[in-house]
């Protein structure tokens, strides 16, 4: 029909303000659902760089069978020896898609001051390879403000101390460590001070004046074993649950500390993190060619990463309900829009069908309209979100995500593929609601039509 759209255009400038309050409803819900998905995006972003790289579990993790369950029950079983490090180290130095294989050893036991002693878990690696997880290209872009300790230096910049270690920011405050090693004239501080009465208002500051700390477990043989080390950094892991808990060590001292050469797993971090799943298996059945008996985990497998994957599933449905309101706030609004015009050119539709209008070409004429209000919508309300974004980028806003100590600067950057999914859903619902609403009329008697009240 030619001239359709033309039609289609005076017909929406016969209500303007309610077409307007139309318009606006569709631009806001779309500005909305556009910045809530990159809301999503940057904290999954964010977490994900947590789990893969301040977590350790890299894009693949390697433990012996049952390994990532039973390795703090019997670590010596279910612990890798030298022989299997070896061997998986060979199968990933021949896959060029594999950037960095990290071997990790992981151990419980009680760090003290003195005075105190509490829990800790601890985490042995290598500092030179601690150092380039943390410097990674993906760690600077999304949490650029993790990739150095809080306070004090790393590892690896401390090689000549004594059994250095990175202590979390929470437990570090609860041994009441307030300075590192260089902050402290940039020396080891010898033995610890005896401190013959901890409850004396002198024993805090003799505590807070060294940066030595007393760790204590369990040998792999059975025996208890103990070592002295040097606070020379404080560290965030980026969520609450590991916060007061954590001791990063060089692998050395803590396999010295366990009395074993084992790991618990090898992290491997990839170039290309597409299809992690299927490097996965793939990955696990080269090893058992090898024959190794292991088992390789994605970073998406909730027993590796359940505080991670938990939250990207609450994410999504909080995003799935808010979605649903708002579509179902726009379609009822376009649906609206669409029904009181129709009811107030029932004569009109009278008349054109007089004049050899077919149904189809009225229902064409009215789904025009509904397009071109939903086109009006999201073209104004891509301008909002994005105007929007960028002030927000620029204001350096800070938010919490759920199970993050402190914050993250908010950073929205909307998706293209996310922005055009969206506008298709809200263009399906236009046609929907429209054809709802015009379907009906189109299809009743010319005479009725012309001769109807229209109010």
């Amino acid at each position: 029909m030619k001239g359709a759209w033309k039609l289609a255009l005076r017909g929406l400038r016969r209500n303007q303000r309610r077409n307007l309050a139309t318009g606006m409803a569709i631009a806001l819900g779309y500005a909305g659902m556009v910045l809530l998905s990159s809301y999503i995006l940057s904290v999954n972003a964010y977490l994900r760089t947590v789990a893969i790289y301040l977590q350790n579990s890299g894009h693949l993790s390697i433990y012996r069978k049952e390994g990532l369950e039973l390795h703090k029950v019997r670590p010596v079983r279910y612990s890798l020896s030298a022989d299997d490090q070896a061997a998986i180290a060979e199968v990933l130095a021949a896959d060029s898609n594999v950037e960095l294989s990290v071997p990790f050893l992981l151990g419980t036991g009680m760090v003290g001051n003195g005075c105190k002693s509490v829990p800790f878990t601890a985490r042995g690696v290598d500092p030179e390879l601690e150092r380039r997880i943390r410097t990674h290209s993906d760690v600077l872009a999304t949490t650029p403000e993790l990739s150095k300790p809080l306070r004090g230096g790393d590892l690896a910049n401390h090689s000549s101390v004594a059994n250095p270690l990175e202590l979390s920011a929470g437990l570090a405050r609860i041994l009441g460590k307030p300075q590192v090693l260089d902050e402290l004239q940039g020396t080891a501080s010898g033995p610890t001070t005896l401190i013959r009465d901890c409850q004396s208002p002198e024993a805090a500051k003799k505590i807070a004046a060294e940066a030595t700390v007393q760790l204590a477990g369990s040998g792999d043989a059975g025996g208890f074993s103990a070592m002295e080390g040097e606070m020379v950094g404080v560290i965030s892991t980026g969520l609450t649950t590991t916060e007061d808990s954590t001791v990063v060590a060089p692998l050395g001292a803590l396999q010295e500390l366990y009395g074993t050469d084992r790991v618990t797993y090898v992290a491997v971090f990839l170039r290309d993190a597409s299809r992690i799943p299927a490097r996965a298996a793939e990955l696990q059945a080269k090893l058992q060619a090898k024959g190794l008996d292991v088992s390789v985990h994605p970073f998406t497998d909730p027993a590796v990463n359940p505080f991670y994957m938990g939250t990207v599933g609450f994410l999504g449905v909080m995003a799935g309900f808010l979605g649903i309101v708002v579509f179902a706030v726009v379609a009822l609004s376009i649906l609206n829009s669409m029904t009181l015009s129709i009811l107030e050119r029932t004569r009109e539709i009278g008349t054109l069908r007089s004049l050899g209008f077919t149904r189809t070409q009225l229902l064409g004429l009215f789904v025009r309209e509904g397009v071109v209000l939903t086109a009006l919508g999201v073209g104004c309300g891509l301008v909002l979100a994005g105007v929007t974004a960028a002030l927000v980028n620029l204001r350096d806003v800070r938010v919490t995500p759920p199970g993050v100590p402190g914050s993250m600067q908010l950073v929205l950057t909307p998706n293209p593929g996310l922005c055009l999914g969206i506008a298709a859903i809200l263009g399906v619902l236009s046609l929907i609601a429209t054809v709802i609403a015009t379907r009906r009329r189109t299809r009743q008697n010319i005479a009725h039509l012309i001769t109807a009240l229209t109010g």
